[in-house]
């Protein structure tokens, strides 16, 4: 399956709703739908901190519950869904996608894993 197969599928299902795939300096390369407040490089600086600090996007705060320099897994106790992170394996880049809160974070995040397996310089 491709890369725009594997997010077709994910959309069409509801499991991911907003995708975005930056490099290493938060540079976007890719988006699927958008999301008023997205700063790429804010999230991306968040993400490296060791802190387990919230991510803020436009007004939705978003709590981290899990982070490696390979993944970010948040979500918003208020119900807003979820901010995933994958880390690209064959690209030097990230994945970082917005999942609804019916779907699991970790279920959204493997799939934001095998989507961001996808990627391909």
């Amino acid at each position: 399956m491709s890369f725009n197969e594997k997010v077709a599928e994910a959309i069409n299902s509801g499991d991911i709703g907003v995708g975005f795939l930056i490099d290493e300096q938060g540079q976007q390369f890719w988006s699927e739908g958008t999301w008023e407040g997205f700063d790429p490089m804010a999230v991306l600086t968040e993400w490296r901190k060791s802190s387990m600090s919230p991510i803020i996007i436009g007004n939705i705060k978003f709590t981290v519950i899990g982070k490696t320099p390979e993944r970010l897994i948040s979500t918003n106790i208020g119900g807003q869904g979820h901010l995933i992170g994958a880390k690209c394996a064959n690209w030097p880049g990230y994945l970082i996608c917005w999942a609804p809160k019916t779907v699991p974070p970790d279920t959204a995040y493997s799939i934001s894993q095998q989507i961001a397996d996808l990627v391909r310089p």
